[in-house]
């Protein structure tokens, strides 16, 4: 209940998501907004992908929710029809979620009443101490934080509060937090590190489909929808019952000494895209907020736990046991994003490997070929972080996307989606053959041989954009053999072009040449001319069909070295 007459903020009511529209006009939306536009919203964008990534989970937890409260979805005969329905816009498709809003409005208080949303109202140290507002913000040294990063603050409004509020409880990062009153961990008046927020410990995939509420239906879990027994029990932190407070929910009482803190598995994914990993306390001036008090929360369980359907799951080796197979969230990788999750995307699961790494479940899901037509076009979004010593420090954020049609991902797709995987590798080892020529390069002009790792980054960063290109065009039905030479032939040109600039930079000696001892002891002339016949005959291995056409015999095969 909100009291007369003080400060109040409703995100049901009040604009704070930031979205695109199909148009490219950006707009600040309130929660009821948003789902009424959902047919002429592109995507949410703030002004980083994490915000965008945890603010997508709050509002695909109340699309769940709400359809489910709704009994939207006939569970016995599954939810093809009712995807179908939803795909077509029309505003009565709105009517579930936009009641769910009304009936829970009285959670969604950011600023007013005793339940302030993913807050606790009374949350305070011995001390009475806060932090700055700036402690709300996820510094980085990331291009996406430069412009809060630059300015020190002393206030966010209402708005952006609520964006940062929802970003930390996904993302915050590990170390010590403030001992808060009640919470049984605390010693010394503080509170010591319970590790990074849910969505940070996983690499988040998300299918964008032509307009917000495709890209909602592809991300929804229907296997966890449809179990109707189950889905009930897996409620949103603002479906609680009871509201949190400082301890921990796993706390049931007793001396604080002998509590030992135990992560808790989430019952679906309704919990876990909102565990409140921190509790939190926002404080304001009437007007604006001014500063924030930041604990710790809920600890989460990673051990084969496949509740979040946007993130893969890898298979670790060091946990297994003989009579334990255990699977952890699959972060993405820093270097290479987009190489390497195109191929984990496109890797299909097979009964004969029981100890692969597990696609993310939206992807499983839209694999099946079931509920959305195969030729649909997407594009997939790969969302992370890295953090850094200790994972105390947000080190770098990774945001990548690629374009593709959904015949890739089903059982129509195999041929195309296996000859993909298998022209990203050819185009890794081609830019290892790449970084060997340059040190080469470096042996002509008489030093030391050293691989090049900057020569082979640079020319898979170049390939990046054309991959992009090349992926988004791949069909099932079409020719695979010419899309592949067409590749090969790509990555053939762009290697040309890389290793003649390479040529260029070595300089006259490095043409000339230095006299060296091979492997076999054999006295060998190293020189340019030499290193670029090695180049090519390693090339001719890896993508033999960019040379079928080729009438030059001067980068015949030598020997390898």
């Amino acid at each position: 209940m909100v009291v007369m007459g003080e400060p109040r903020f409703n995100l049901v009511d009040e604009a704070w998501i930031l979205a695109r529209l199909k148009s490219g006009e950006v707009v600040e939306l309130s929660l009821r907004d948003y789902f009424k536009r959902v047919y002429e919203i592109d995507r949410i964008q703030s002004d980083n992908p994490l915000t965008d990534t945890a603010i997508f989970g709050v509002v695909l937890v109340i699309f769940a929710r709400a359809s489910f409260l709704a009994d939207s979805i006939d569970t016995s005969n599954g939810p093809a029809q009712w995807i179908r329905q939803m795909r077509e816009p029309d505003a009565n498709n709105l009517a579930a979620v936009l009641g769910y809003l009304e009936i829970f409005k009285d959670r969604f208080w950011l600023v007013g009443g005793e339940r302030p949303f993913m807050q606790v109202h009374d949350l305070h140290t011995a001390k009475g101490d806060t932090k700055p507002v700036s402690r709300l913000v996820l510094d980085s040294e990331s291009e996406y934080f430069s412009q809060r990063a630059e300015v020190a603050l002393k206030s966010l409004s209402f708005a952006e509060a609520a964006r940062y509020l929802v970003t930390l409880h996904a993302y915050d990062y590990s170390g010590i937090k403030s001992g808060a009153v009640g919470d049984p961990r605390v010693k010394g008046g503080k509170g010591y590190p319970l590790g990074v927020g849910w969505y940070g410990a996983t690499g988040k995939v998300i299918v964008h489909g032509a307009n917000m509420m495709e890209t909602l239906l592809y991300s929804l879990d229907y296997e966890q929808l449809t179990d109707k027994e189950s889905f009930e029990q897996d409620v949103p932190v603002w479906e609680r019952a009871e509201p949190d407070t400082a301890a921990p929910r796993a706390y049931t009482g007793g001396p604080a000494a002998q509590y030992k803190d135990q992560p808790v598995p989430a019952s679906g994914m309704c919990e876990i895209l909102t565990w409140q990993s921190r509790r939190i306390r926002l404080h304001h001036d009437g007007n604006r907020v001014t500063s924030v008090l930041i604990s710790n929360g809920d600890k989460w369980l990673d051990r084969n736990t496949y509740t979040d359907p946007l993130t893969g799951y890898r298979y670790s080796k060091n946990q297994s046991s003989k009579t334990e197979q255990v699977w952890m969230p699959q972060t993405h990788a820093a270097e290479r994003t987009l190489w390497r999750g195109a191929d984990a995307l496109l890797t299909r699961l097979t009964p004969e490997s029981e100890k692969q790494n597990k696609p993310a479940p939206v992807i499983r899901q839209l694999g099946s070929g079931r509920y959305f037509p195969t030729d649909a076009e997407v594009q997939v979004q790969l969302v992370g972080v890295e953090y850094g010593t200790q994972s105390s420090i947000i080190e770098n954020i990774i945001s990548d996307s690629m374009t593709l049609e959904l015949s890739l991902l089903t059982d129509e797709g195999v041929s195309a989606s296996q000859m993909v995987r298998e022209n990203i590798q050819t185009t890794m080892d081609a830019a290892i053959a790449l970084g060997q020529f340059a040190g080469q390069l470096l042996q002509a002009a008489g030093r030391e041989y050293e691989f090049r790792a900057d020569a082979t980054e640079a020319l898979l960063n170049r390939m990046e954009d054309a991959f992009r290109l090349w992926l988004a065009d791949q069909r099932a039905s079409e020719d695979i053999a010419e899309k592949k030479k067409e590749w090969q032939s790509r990555v053939r040109a762009v290697i040309t072009q890389e290793s003649d600039l390479l040529k260029y930079n070595a300089g006259p000696k490095a043409m000339l040449g230095t006299f060296g001892k091979d492997p076999a002891g054999n006295e060998v002339l190293y020189n340019v001319a030499r290193a670029e016949r090695l180049l090519h005959a390693r090339l001719r291995k890896i993508i033999p069909l960019a040379y079928q056409d080729s009438t030059s015999h001067s980068d015949k095969e030598e020997t390898n070295e």
